[in-house]
């Protein structure tokens, strides 16, 4: 199960979460924002699913 936050530096939800309703996706890695920066093939995989998938039920 994903944990819930919003605590993350690059992300502006930090400030809105008070007020509006906030979902987040995105990558997650121990290397994030590093010079070896990289990520499972799988996860970007899974994003684009999700990302789909949110497209799709907002226009339908």
């Amino acid at each position: 199960t994903p944990e819930l936050s919003t605590t993350g530096g690059t992300s502006d939800a930090r400030f809105v979460k008070d007020h509006c309703p906030v979902v987040e996706v995105g990558l997650v890695g121990k290397t994030m924002h590093q010079v070896d920066e990289c990520v499972p093939v799988e996860q970007i995989t899974q994003l684009k699913a999700i990302y789909a998938r949110i497209l799709r039920d907002y226009f339908n």
